[in-house]
């Protein structure tokens, strides 16, 4: 889901305006190169925002979303099928055709903090019950931090820890849960890592390109903070990445490396690590001991930063920095494949639905 589409969703509820319909894939077999995690919004005059397989996605979206949206109409629960093969296949930008079935729900049976969270890449759960007795449009939301808005009724505490689950994976995905009141369908949306790089030099470019392999955006922050203390490029760059945000402290200077690594700290960034030697990183800490920053604070940062790989060129360490925090994003502790029992990657579940 972009954050466009949940900027918009709220300003659409703050503002009162007419009622939408929210729809999303909840099963799909094909669309090999469908990217996931789409999410889009149908209003009552069939205007689209977001888009989901091509014309012919928009065309079943428009019709299946009409009967939700009539005047009088009670929020509700709705569902289409989306099937494209042949010539349309191109058209929706796909390399092979398939079948995908689409879940649509009125936009106000969801609880508004789902559109805050992930309009500041924030990890977010939605909890819907669709099957059963207590099928309804009334959602969920679930944080990664245990904050929940909203209920499904009755309760669904195995679909909550399946949401804790989800969320300390590392990536978006959907499943079903089974429990004695039917089926609850657990959505989890998991923005990629956006790294803040604070220093110069050709690390900088390296780490950045390293990025978009793995599909992750980057920002370079590269000046001092101001004499007051205010920082304002490392804060919009903080505000760039919300809460997939991973701080690299590059910088050896003690006027930078510090108040970088403080206030990544102060903002509670998922991940923050630094550059430098292990002398380095003592006279480090003790310049951050006396901005206040606790021994529990100190333990929080990657330090030195990166997995031991070997590496020494700047691709190679560029690598093992961006594998660390792949690997913390994952809730994984990177040891070798070999050392894990059971299966090696952590596929879905029979019916379940990665995004």
């Amino acid at each position: 889901m972009t954050d466009t589409l949940a900027d918009l969703a709220r300003a659409m509820l703050s503002a009162g305006e007419r009622p939408t319909v929210t729809a999303r894939v909840v099963d799909i077999q094909g669309f090999s190169t469908w990217p996931g995690d789409e999410v889009v919004i149908v209003d009552e005059e069939g205007v689209r925002h977001g888009q989901l397989f091509g014309v012919a996605g928009a065309a079943r979206l428009r019709e299946a979303a009409s009967p939700l949206l009539r005047p009088g109409v009670p929020p509700a629960l709705g569902s289409a099928v989306v099937e494209i093969h042949g010539s349309a296949v191109e058209e929706a930008g796909l390399s092979c055709g398939g079948r995908a079935e689409l879940l649509l729900q009125t936009t106000a049976t969801i609880p508004a903090a789902l559109w805050e969270l992930l309009g500041s890449r924030t990890p977010a759960v939605l909890l819907t019950r669709i099957e059963g007795p207590g099928r309804s449009p009334a959602s969920q939301v679930v944080a990664a931090d245990g904050r929940i808005w909203g209920a499904v009724a009755p309760p669904a505490p195995v679909a909550v820890a399946e949401a804790v689950h989800l969320l300390r994976s590392g990536h978006s995905a959907t499943r079903r849960v089974e429990d004695p009141a039917g089926t609850v369908l657990v959505e989890a949306w998991v923005p990629a890592p956006r790294l803040v790089v604070v220093g110069t030099g050709d690390l900088v470019d390296t780490l950045s390109a390293q990025g978009r392999l793995l599909g992750w955006d980057a920002t370079a922050v590269d000046n001092r903070p101001q004499p007051h203390g205010d920082w304002p490029a490392l804060a919009e760059a903080f505000a760039w990445a919300g809460g997939s945000a991973a701080l690299v402290v590059l910088s050896h200077d003690p006027h930078v490396d510090a108040p970088a690594l403080a206030a990544g700290l102060d903002a509670g960034l998922p991940y923050v690590g630094a550059m430098g030697s292990r002398a380095t990183q003592s006279r480090r800490s003790e310049r951050l001991r006396a901005r206040g920053v606790s021994d529990a604070q100190l333990d929080r940062i990657h330090r030195p930063i990166g997995l031991d790989l070997g590496g020494r060129s700047a691709p190679e360490v560029a690598l093992a920095i961006c594998a660390e925090i792949l690997a913390c994003h994952c809730g994984h502790d990177a040891r070798p494949l070999s050392d894990r029992t059971g299966p090696i990657n952590d596929r879905p579940a029979a019916g379940a639905v990665p995004h």
